[in-house]
Formats: structure tokens, sequence, C-alpha cells
């Protein structure tokens, strides 16, 4: 009966899916914005949606254009990036099913801000403002209540950049102290702890070339070097973007003999010109579930700090050995 119901909204071209509209109501649904919604209003907002399949790469929308739609990821993983310059784009945040992107365009008739791109084969939902627009003039209170909810997406949207701006500031801070580089671990780890809650314990380790091992620089007592040939270390170097495991049961390798009674780890390879130099782990001995991307991008941009740390101090320790050999001459 209520499916009957729904399908009254549904728009009827000759080629209409009635498995696939289904479906569509059952991912608004699942999509923060839209729950509490009635059956017959998901069913109106449904019609609107429209299916955008983008293979890996692709752009969805380019920062400067204009703004005229918002989007679900229904499946795949979509990136959103800021141009630096010419030569550099930041990653800002990366979208997995569920999430919503592009609401700006609601609030504002203004160019979009970032470039949004799929880094997997993704399937997204869509909407154009003139019929969201045309939706909220049909019913105003459920209109202002997903408008609502999506001001406040982008409120924690901006609350999660300027909590990573501050990390990465006092990250910085850190490494201009002139410390060593154990001592600038430490302190990045529990500045970590700090701006991740749901992290409960941490762990660096970072490759020493003399004994050809990874050394826990900062970690829980008793934690053990890692040979160059443990899965963790080619887990880390095959995701530079960094890892998100919720369970870590999943993983492919045992966890528990490095990161010390993990239930949900967040991993990034520390990176310099595609050579692993160490990797930063986070996790949460208590729960599963307990990070997600935005967690991941953070750990990412510290890792990427660290990685220009651990070189230059090299190169200063290189120099130093240097100027000793050309005195003792």
């Amino acid at each position: 009966m209520i499916r009957n119901r729904l399908l009254r909204f549904a728009r009827n071209d000759g080629n209409f899916d009635t498995k696939k509209f289904m479906e569509k109501i059952e991912i608004l649904k699942s999509v923060f914005v839209f729950q509490g919604l009635d059956e017959s209003l998901l069913g109106q907002l449904a019609a609107q949606f429209k299916e955008a399949r983008f293979a890996a790469g692709k752009i969805i929308f380019a920062e400067g254009a204009a703004a005229d739609a918002f989007y679900i990821v229904e499946a795949g993983e979509v990136g959103i990036s800021k141009r630096i310059d010419a030569q550099r784009e930041k990653l800002l945040a990366a979208m997995g099913p569920g999430s919503v992107f592009g609401e700006m365009a609601f609030f504002a008739a203004s160019p979009r801000t970032a470039t949004a791109t799929a880094r997997t084969g993704t399937v997204l939902l869509t909407i154009g403002r003139e019929d969201f627009m045309g939706f909220i003039v049909r019913a105003p209170d459920a209109g202002i209540r997903i408008l609502s909810g999506l001001l406040q997406v982008s409120m924690d949207r901006l609350e999660q950049t300027s909590r990573e701006l501050v990390t990465v500031y006092r990250t910085g801070t850190i490494i201009a102290s002139g410390q060593t580089l154990a001592g600038i671990i430490r302190a990045v780890q529990d500045e970590l702890l700090f701006a991740i809650p749901r992290a409960d314990s941490g762990a660096t380790f970072i490759y020493n070339e003399f004994n050809d091992e990874y050394e826990p620089l900062a970690a829980p007592e008793g934690t053990a070097e890692i040979p160059p040939s443990a899965p963790i270390i080619a887990s880390a170097a095959s995701e530079p973007s960094g890892i998100v495991a919720n369970d870590t049961s999943a993983l492919p390798f045992a966890p528990e003999k490095f990161l010390s009674g993990a239930r949900s780890v967040l991993i990034s390879p520390v990176l310099k010109s595609s050579r692993l130099l160490g990797f930063i782990a986070v996790w949460n001995s208590k729960i599963t579930g307990a990070f997600n991307n935005s967690h991941r991008l953070l750990l990412s941009a510290v890792a990427g700090q660290i990685a220009e740390a651990v070189e230059n101090i090299k190169h200063q320790e290189e120099e130093r050995n240097r100027m000793r050999l050309k005195t003792g001459k």
C-alpha cells in the first residue's frame, strides 16, 4: 500500500524503474538530513533525484564552476580538493556512501569553492537547485528541516577544517622547536591524541637504515621494532592516503603485535617522493567504528609534516658529519 502511494510521485516516462525508485527512497532515509521525513515527502524528493555515474578520476564539478546541484554518494568515493597553486592541490575531504556534498549550492548563488573528483568508480544521486527549491515551495516545513540539516553539515565541516588547521599549526611549531626527532615525534603524537579524541593510543615508526628496521619513536612500552618485510609495512606503503580500519579483525596483518589492543585504527604512511620513511598510527582499544575519513585526512596532513621533519633532520646530520670530516682533515 505504502509502495503504491510512493509510486504516484515517480516520473513515468516509459522507462521507469520501480526498483531503482524504491532504492532511492531507502538511500534518502539513510542520510542524516532526510531522516524523519514521512513517506510521501520522501517519494516526492526521490522523484527529483537523478542518478549520475563517474569513472575513477573524473571531475564531478570544478572549482569556480556554477553551484547548481547537490549530491549524495550512493557508491564509491569522492574527493573534495582545493588548488593551492599551479602545481599543487590539497585534499580537503573524502566522501563515502551516504555522504552529502555540494550543499552550498542551496545557500548562495556563488561559484564552487573546491573541486569534486571521483576517487573510485562512483554512483551519485543529484538534485538541481531549481528542483529542490520547487520542493521547498510545495513542502516548506520539510524544506526548512532539510536546509537546517545541510547547514549543520557545512558547520561541522568548517569545524573540522579549523581543527585540522590548528593541529597542523601546532605540529609545525613543534617541528620548528629544535628538539630531537624522537622529541618531536612524541610531542606531535600527544597533539594528535588531543585532536582525535576517539584515539586512546598511538605509535609512530620511523625507518632506521643502520638497523634496517622501523623503530617505534613514540609508542606504548614494550612495542617492538618492525622489519621491512612485515605485512603492516606493505599495507602502509600501498595506501598513500592512509587506512581507516574500523574493525581490525579485517586487516591483512595482525595489529596486536605492533598496535597493542587496537580495535579501530588509523594508519598514515610517512612518505617522501614515494619512499616510505615510516608510518603514524592512532587507535581505539575499546570500540570498533571509532574513526572516519576526516580523521584520516588530518593524520595524513600531519604525516606529511613529519616526512619533511625527518628529511630535514637527516640532511642536517649529514651536513654536520661532512663538516666534522672536513675539520678533521
